[in-house]
């Protein structure tokens, strides 16, 4: 039972793309521990199965830990949990994107539940624009910004335009408040149109990469 436990455990890391560092800080449980429960000779606990199951929510309890049905529950049951925000894997923010991000239009990869850490959706990053405060292949958590006068300077935003979304720094030009500026730690800062931005969003949480 616990090795069947254990390859439905291993599954889901897989399918959620969790190696066991970027795992053990998602689920709070020590690196060390998780590895000797899913790589070693050691048994699957209880904290990571309610771990697992409450991180991602579209994940079937009696599955998980019956292996019955299927592994993953019906994703318009699933919206309704509180708590629980989209992740979605495949949608990497890089500038020179042309496709505009709408939640309500994509479908997520599954579902993340971090109840200290209030977030609408999570995905993972490309680019090396904000190393070192946030790596190429880290996952964020954001929220969308109602206001361009609600900008803080020392935050950090996802900002999308009609032809890229990029991760930065802002703030409002001192001359000429049409203007925002986007700063970064390793390319110049330089500045775009406030008419141009068709959403921002605020870096509210982080699980970093290995």
């Amino acid at each position: 039972m616990e090795q069947t436990i254990k390859e439905r455990v291993l599954r889901v890391l897989k399918e959620k793309k969790m190696n066991v560092n970027r795992a053990s800080k998602l689920l709070g449980i020590p690196q060390r521990t998780l590895n000797r429960q899913v790589n070693e000779n050691g048994k699957v606990g209880m904290e990571l199965v309610y771990s697992l199951l409450n991180a991602f929510a579209d994940v079937s309890p009696a599955w998980l830990v019956l292996g019955q049905g299927d592994m993953l529950q019906d994703t318009d049951a699933v919206r309704t949990l509180s708590g629980a925000a989209p992740f979605y894997s495949n949608l990497p923010v890089a500038a020179g994107q042309k496709e505009l991000f709408d939640p309500a239009l994509e479908k997520p990869t599954g579902y993340i539940s971090m109840p200290n850490w209030a977030a609408q959706f999570y995905f993972p990053v490309s680019g090396t624009s904000m190393e070192p405060e946030i790596h190429s292949g880290d996952i964020v958590g954001v929220n969308r910004v109602e206001s361009l006068r609600e900008i803080d300077p020392d935050k950090i935003y996802m900002i999308v335009t009609n032809e890229s979304r990029m991760i930065k720094r802002c703030h409002s030009d001192e001359n000429d408040d049409s203007i925002m500026w986007c700063v970064s730690p390793n390319y110049p800062a330089f500045k775009i149109k406030k008419n141009d931005i068709c959403a921002m969003f605020h870096v509210v949480n982080r699980i970093e990469r290995l």
